[in-house]
């Protein structure tokens, strides 16, 4: 039988290493907890429950009287939901759509939708239909996104369904796996001066599997886009700029993929024509009032 011989070196550092790893797990073990106060509440009532939502940008605190909305990204209640019977324990669903409310007597589950309408500014983004339509949708997508180039058209057919009562506003949210969507980005938005903003993006997202830098100028050519200006205006860091805000909106917003979509500033998450066309009319319903 051979016998394996350790230099003294490599003994060394292999004694080296064991100290540090048993070094290390003492010094984790021993590892003190600080704690801080970073925000007191004051509440008109005794709190009964807490539960957070699953995006983790608001905590729901229940009282006898009502629902405690707090946003932990401003540090302060923003809502309040009022409560009308006796409830001792509450969660939230899955999707963060709905709050699970169980009685005082324990028999009986209350289950209330929870729909939140954000005031989305327009911002300098190009709008595509009437701009005072009953009925704004605002979209954040991306370009080469294949779940983008499957809703918009949907959303461009509502748009002829519902002339001069739905109009759309592309937010800009290119992702960082998608070489040209920025660049494709800006080229709408150049498009946007020429008043072609609708006719390239259609024909962008119909093309997203071929975007690049050559067909991101043959698309522009096919639209009938003055190409001269088109080249000058689509390197203008000012719409970097609007990209940019576009971004930074959806961050607030809590978007995490695209597409994402919003009705007169509340989540839908629906694809067809047929869900788009029913929350358009109950919209169109709540402005008749």
């Amino acid at each position: 039988m051979k016998r394996m011989r350790i230099s003294a070196s490599v003994l060394a550092v292999l004694v080296s290493t064991m100290v540090c790893v048993i070094c290390s797990k003492a010094g984790i073990s021993h590892a003190a907890i600080e704690t801080e106060v970073i925000k007191t509440l004051n509440l008109e009532e005794k709190p009964l429950d807490i539960a957070n939502s699953p995006d983790g940008t608001k905590a729901y605190i229940l009282g006898k009287k009502c629902i405690y909305v707090y946003s932990i990204e401003r540090g302060e209640i923003t809502d309040k939901i009022a409560v009308t019977d006796d409830f001792s324990h509450m969660s939230v669903a899955p999707d963060g759509e709905s709050l699970f409310l169980a009685s005082t007597d324990g028999k009986k589950v209350s289950i209330i939708k929870i729909s939140t309408v954000y005031d989305i500014e327009i911002g300098r983004s190009p709008v595509i239909g009437d701009k005072n339509a009953p009925v704004r949708i605002v979209a954040f997508l991306d370009f080469q996104c294949p779940y983008c180039a499957s809703i918009y058209p949907v959303i461009d057919q509502l748009l002829d369904k519902y002339p001069q009562k739905v109009s759309l506003v592309i937010k800009h949210f290119p992702l960082r796996m998608h070489p040209f969507a920025e660049k494709a980005a800006m080229a709408a938005l150049a498009a946007a001066k020429q008043n072609k903003y609708r006719e390239l993006s259609s024909l962008y997202f119909k093309n997203f599997k071929n975007l690049n830098d050559q067909t991101i100028k043959e698309y522009a050519q096919q639209a009938s886009i003055n190409m001269e200006a088109f080249d000058k205006e689509r390197e203008d860091n000012a719409l970097k700029t609007i990209i940019a805000e576009d971004l930074n909106l959806g961050k607030k917003l809590g978007i995490r993929g695209v597409p994402s979509v919003f009705i007169n500033g509340r989540a839908f998450r629906g694809r067809s024509i047929d869900a788009l066309s029913q929350q358009v009319e109950q919209e169109l319903k709540k402005s008749a009032k």
